[in-house]
């Protein structure tokens, strides 16, 4: 029997003057999102009923995924229940709802992904980027991210990476159920191909 072998992609935004933008949590959740950023439960921590409002910075379209500057994957209802469905992994998906420039509900479900735990399986003697002083073995920044496919898990369809856990990985495979469905404002970024992940 051939075992598959799967492509893996970094899950990054894609830039468009026409969507929004998210650029700030409300007190006192701006002092405790680094947790969702890492792939920390978040459990109580996190306050029901959150409404985040569109940045004056960005347009009034929401993708799929939708744009922020608060290193967080944030999703509509439509993206949410196809992760639920496909991507085999433990999501905690935080529920908020999205308000317009005028403060009118644009959006009533929207909910950020925090894809729980991460993995060792970066192939560090390829991978660029700045490293952490705070976090020694961890990133600040990437630049170029390579992974050791065979310490991947097998079953691992999207994940992060123990060395920049706010980076969300996704194989080839939920990546063509994603695009099939016709899921908006994601850039798939390849193993190996120079972009600046902050």
């Amino acid at each position: 029997m051939i075992e598959a072998t799967y492509q893996y992609f970094i899950v990054t935004e894609i830039e468009s003057d026409e969507s929004c933008l998210i650029d700030e949590l409300p007190r006192p959740l701006d002092k405790k999102f680094w947790m969702a950023t890492k792939g920390v439960r978040m459990d109580n921590e996190y306050t029901y009923g959150v409404r985040l409002k569109m940045s004056r910075d960005g347009g009034l379209g929401i993708p799929d995924y939708i744009p922020n500057t608060l290193l967080l994957p944030m999703v509509s209802a439509k993206l949410k229940s196809l992760l639920e469905k496909e991507a085999g992994v433990e999501i905690e998906f935080l529920p908020f709802s999205l308000y317009n420039h005028k403060g009118r509900v644009a959006a009533e479900a929207c909910f950020i992904v925090n894809v729980i735990g991460t993995h060792e399986c970066v192939d560090t003697a390829k991978t660029r980027g700045e490293k952490s002083i705070i976090s020694p073995g961890q990133f600040e920044a990437l630049s170029q991210l390579a992974l050791d496919s065979t310490k991947v898990p097998s079953n691992a369809k999207l994940f992060r990476v123990n060395v920049f856990p706010r980076a969300l990985i996704i194989r080839d495979d939920l990546r063509v159920v994603l695009e099939r469905e016709g899921i908006t404002g994601i850039r798939y970024v390849a193993m190996g191909e120079r972009y600046q992940l902050l």
